[in-house]
């Protein structure tokens, strides 16, 4: 009886021990915006022991993604995935035409997104910085009225976003929060409807 309420014991240490701690998560699909929040990758691999590749096919304007998991290969309709993480660690999200856009905040609740456009030509370069208010939500162009009309009753979020950020960048770091400034405006204005 003894060893077995110690086994238990040890169980649950192990259990508590692990709790905090995130695993590597490797480099897969997401089928959904829960799978992402989730952390649940789809033919997955742990790219420090196994090798596999993603192909995202728009060059050839296909509506799939191949990936070669296994050795074998399988096509996945883009439209019924949410997005993917590559080996390198950066998450993915699939938007109109079937194309990629980088998520440069995956653990916060306003996600952020920007795109690179090369300069070819006479054309300048130019960078493009999309929003979507939760993972689940529409892509939408980052500005301060989109963002304002994606919470339109959270006014408190409204008046932080006029009084902190107004015109300038919406994209800005907050150091001392660990967060972008947007999301740590956000979190404010929720938790003060929390304390009233």
């Amino acid at each position: 009886m003894k060893t077995l309420f110690l086994a238990f014991l040890s169980l649950l240490a192990g259990a508590i021990s692990t709790r905090g701690q995130t695993a590597p998560l490797g480099s897969g699909l997401y089928r959904s915006a829960a799978d992402f929040l989730g952390h649940r990758l789809t033919l997955a691999v742990d790219c420090k022991t196994e090798t596999h590749k993603l192909r995202m096919n728009e060059f050839m304007g296909r509506p799939y993604v191949t990936v070669v998991h296994g050795g074998k290969p399988y096509q996945v309709a883009k439209d019924s995935l949410f997005g993917f993480r590559d080996c390198e660690g950066q998450n993915y999200r699939f938007a109109t035409d079937y194309y990629h856009l980088p998520i440069l905040n995956p653990d916060e609740e306003l996600l952020l997104y920007r795109v690179t456009q090369l300069a070819a030509g006479k054309n300048p370069g130019r960078e493009d910085v999309y929003f979507s208010a939760r993972a689940a939500a529409p892509i939408q162009v980052l500005t301060l009225l989109n963002v304002k009309r994606a919470f339109p009753g959270n006014h408190r979020f409204h008046d932080l976003l006029d009084a902190q950020i107004g015109n300038g960048d919406l994209t800005a770091y907050d150091q001392m929060h660990r967060m972008t400034k947007i999301n740590w405006l956000l979190r404010q204005s929720q938790e003060m409807v929390v304390a009233h």
